[in-house]
């Protein structure tokens, strides 16, 4: 019930101000002070009295019986309004306790089909209803996560505000639904334009929404059939537009698609939760896009992703003397005048820089080397440049009219296209992209290349395909798949403004060591056998994380050295979720359980990983709260049930509980599996032990001791009488 009228009606007040009355709700007086004069009105807890000189008159009277009623239908609807949304927050958090409280006896019930699974000679029929059972278990927890998820958003879920870059994120779902589009033999296409694309936003929300859309396009359509992808610019907006070839939608059933738990009649056995568009809309929603859909049967759907392109900021104005003040400068007809080009020194080429001259830029390799001059001139405005390259290569991209020359020993080259590309080694090449080249009498158009001073000229090669993985050392490598004729490759790293790597590969691989905390790219071009290189691929986003690998070498020798590396990598990336976990796995071998504790939550927050979850059990364990170890544990099981890491754990966690037998399955299939698993016999011995098997504990006790010196079992074996 509302004790006070909403201050969003004060407009109202201001209209009873034109009166000589005073209105009173529910003992509140507006506006403030003593109530004088006489009860004019009243409507159920609302009371107008009138305070002036002379008794209102009658269209007085009627005009204010209209306002009392209408502050009356608007407050009850204002009542109404606040016990719905009650009722709607008490159910949400009546279902998120319910979805939470179902994961952990959920989780029992898997970890108990699993050993079930594993018991010898089970028949057949019983182990086929064991695995029907636990197909079942998982499509539920699939469904309670999707609903968490929705829930969370729907609950007004903090988003962060971050850089997102679009083509980063459709580059990274695409890789992660290949596999399953190569098995089922779907084209899977990815068209990214030229350029930056990018929006303000929640990065792991966005991508979750752009993962569910083409995962959904993969998962329905069928075997051979085609899926793209493409981001569109537009002047507001940007578009993410993913096309199948599935069976498509009704038409009727085209806007019902984003409700929650709703699925469309032309499924077909595909499973599903129902809950995959309903959270794309909400996702969309909260960015201020919005999500569409075009569908026909037997021809397949198109999902529309819309969202808002940020803004640039509105440049500061020009006063009118200044403007007349460049006039005058213009109209001096002052001769031209060398200036430096990029931040070495004049005349100097600024090796692996990327210099920008509005409307010119131009990205030296870091072996470049030369000349480089510019002229401005305030006669006419106008600027030109001039670079003679001796050895490495240059990029230019042109977008305005600026007159440039490039030179070689070999010859000069007047571009006037858009994007080209100038190196020398033994000879200067060129390739151009896009527009037009002068060399000499003849010219090049896009998608030609040269070898200057002897005449040949070819058609380039396309872009190769690029992926990338991470060594176990933090090293880098790129894979590449070339086009038919390439005969090596240029590989090229850029970071932030620099060039900081250009070398050949002469195979389809190349190992690249992290040289900083920070974000690079890389781009490709296939070399032909003259040595032309063709079309760059588009840029592949990555992370050098050398701090965060420093760490890691460290551990678990060195955990206070470690902790000095990796909190230099939290500080570089503080969304890295590895690095958060082994900063927390340092803190932990000090013992400082306190402090490792939120570092766990939190990069399980970011990234809900298997290592994470089972070194943030252990940690859980050594403070005693044995039954949210446990559950973390048989969470881990449940997504991975080879892991052995958790299936110790789990021993060590059930055996604290006093479950010896347990304890002893679980032990004794992780020695099944790697009979000189770490401490996996210490494990198992005290599980015998706590059922009166000594013999058997000792045995296993000596034989872990003579694998493993360790303390801890050579105490505890004295203590069972050695």
């Amino acid at each position: 019930m509302l004790q006070a009228p909403p201050s969003d009606l004060a407009f109202l007040a201001d209209l009873l101000a034109r009166y000589p009355v005073r209105l009173v709700y529910r003992g509140q007086v507006l506006p403030e002070g003593p109530v004088r004069g006489e009860k004019l009105l009243e409507e159920g807890g609302l009371a107008l009295y009138w305070e002036g000189q002379r008794p209102p008159s009658r269209e007085v009277r009627e005009a204010l019986a209209l306002l009392l009623g209408a502050f009356r239908e608007v407050l009850a609807l204002r009542e109404r309004e606040l016990a719905l949304l009650r009722a709607q927050d008490e159910t949400a958090r009546l279902l998120r306790l319910l979805l939470h409280e179902i994961k952990n006896p959920l989780m029992s019930v898997l970890g108990a089909l699993e050993l079930a699974l594993e018991t010898e000679g089970l028949p057949e029929e019983a182990k086929e209803l064991l695995q029907i059972a636990e197909k079942s278990a998982r499509r539920i927890q699939e469904l309670l996560q999707k609903a968490q998820d929705y829930l969370k958003l729907g609950q007004g879920v903090r988003l962060k505000v971050e850089r997102v870059d679009l083509k980063a994120l459709l580059q990274q779902a695409a890789e992660e639904v290949r596999p399953l589009a190569r098995r089922k033999r779907i084209a899977l296409r990815l068209t990214l334009p030229w350029g930056e694309a990018w929006v303000y936003g929640d990065r792991d929300w966005l991508y979750q929404a752009i993962l569910n859309v083409l995962s959904n396009a993969v998962k329905y359509t069928p075997e051979g059939g085609r899926v793209a992808v493409r981001l569109l610019l537009g002047r507001d907006r940007y578009g993410i537009a993913v096309a199948d070839t599935g069976p498509g939608i009704p038409k009727e059933e085209q806007d019902k698609v984003f409700e929650p738990f709703y699925r469309a009649s032309t499924r077909g056995e595909v499973e599903g939760t129902g809950l995959g568009l309903a959270l794309v809309k909400r996702v969309l929603e909260a960015h201020g896009g919005e999500v569409r859909l075009r569908s026909r049967l037997g021809q397949g759907s198109l999902f529309l992703l819309l969202l808002p392109r940020p803004r640039p900021g509105q440049r500061a104005p020009v006063g009118r003397l200044l403007l007349l003040l460049l006039a005058l400068i213009a109209l001096a007809r002052l001769p031209l005048y060398p200036a430096p080009l990029g931040s070495k020194a004049f005349g100097e080429v600024p090796a692996g820089e990327v210099v920008r001259l509005g409307g010119l830029e131009l990205a030296f390799s870091p072996e470049a080397r030369g000349e480089a001059r510019r002229w401005r001139s305030f006669w006419g405005g106008g600027e030109r440049v001039r670079v003679a390259l001796e050895a490495g290569s240059v990029e230019v991209v042109r977008e305005a009219a600026i007159p440039l020359a490039l030179s070689t020993p070999e010859g000069e080259v007047r571009p006037t296209g858009t994007h080209l590309r100038l190196s020398r080694e033994e000879r200067g090449r060129v390739s151009l992209y896009r527009g037009r080249v002068a060399l000499g009498v003849e010219a090049l158009s896009g998608g030609e290349g040269a070898v200057l001073g002897t005449g040949v000229r070819r058609k380039l090669l396309s872009a190769p395909l690029v992926r990338a993985a991470y060594g176990p050392s933090g090293e880098v490598v790129f894979r590449f798949l070339g086009p038919e004729g390439a005969r090596g490759f240029r590989v090229e790293v850029q970071s932030g403004e620099a060039v900081v790597l250009s070398a050949k590969a002469a195979g389809p691989t190349f190992t690249y060591a992290p040289m900083a905390d920070r974000v690079s790219q890389v781009r490709v071009m296939a070399l032909d056998r003259v040595g032309l290189e063709g079309f760059p691929s588009d840029p592949l986003p990555f992370r050098e994380r050398r701090s965060f690998y420093e760490g890691k070498k460290h551990l678990p020798q060195d955990p206070v050295g470690a902790e000095a590396y990796l909190r230099r990598a939290v500080a570089a990336f503080p969304d890295d979720a590895e690095a958060i976990g082994e900063l927390a796995f340092a803190l932990y071998l000090q013992g400082r359980h306190a402090e490792a504790k939120p570092l766990y939550e939190k990069a399980l927050a970011l990234l809900d990983s298997p290592d994470i979850r089972v070194r943030y059990a252990r940690l859980l364990y050594h403070m005693g709260r044995y039954g949210e170890a446990e559950a973390g544990y048989r969470q881990v099981l449940a997504q991975d049930p080879g892991n052995l890491d958790a299936r110790w754990g789990l021993a060590e966690v059930v055996l604290a509980l006093g479950r010896a037998k347990e304890a002893e399955l679980l032990a004794r299939g992780v020695l099944a599996v790697k009979p000189d698993y770490p401490l996996g016999r210490f494990t198992l011995a005290k599980a015998l032990l706590e059922q009166g098997k000594k013999e058997e504990a000792r045995r296993l006790l000596r034989e872990e001791l003579r694998a493993n010196p360790d303390p801890e079992v050579e105490r505890f074996l004295r203590e069972v009488g050695e």
